[in-house]
């Protein structure tokens, strides 16, 4: 199984959590939207967004409410993570220059948890030709 061929795509969001002393807690809600796409070419871009969102009051209620960041990505098998290295994010100086994922494939399921300790796991579904006929 080639993972630097898995990987590349269109992934829709499934569900992003974090769970802290055992509690399931959706940093952008329970019913979450978004899209992680990685080329062929080593190019990635991921936006997640709180799917019910007001109007914000100021930057703080956007931070709560988007995500946003694109860049290069490189996939290590040794150590199983793909590295997002940050070119551009809606607020600069929220992410890392690089972040690392572990990945985790279970069909067309793509499982991304952070590698800086904290308990976080974004799931992400394949978008295949047939889900984008029925989303439209």
């Amino acid at each position: 199984m080639d993972i630097t061929k898995m990987i590349v795509g269109a992934w829709r969001l499934v569900h992003s959590i974090d769970i802290t002393s055992g509690n399931k807690e959706y940093p952008f809600g329970d019913d979450a939207v978004g899209y992680i796409y990685y080329s062929d070419t080593g190019i990635m871009a991921v936006q997640i967004s709180r799917k019910s969102r007001r109007e914000p009051k100021g930057v703080s209620d956007v931070k709560h409410d988007y995500l946003a960041y694109f860049g290069r990505y490189e996939v290590d098998t040794e150590k199983q993570v793909v590295r997002h290295f940050v070119e551009g994010q809606l607020f600069p100086g929220e992410h890392a220059g690089v972040l690392e994922r572990r990945y985790k494939f279970d069909g067309d399921l793509m499982s991304l948890k952070p590698v800086d300790g904290t308990n976080r796991e974004i799931l992400w579904r394949r978008v295949r030709e047939e889900s984008i006929a029925k989303a439209a």
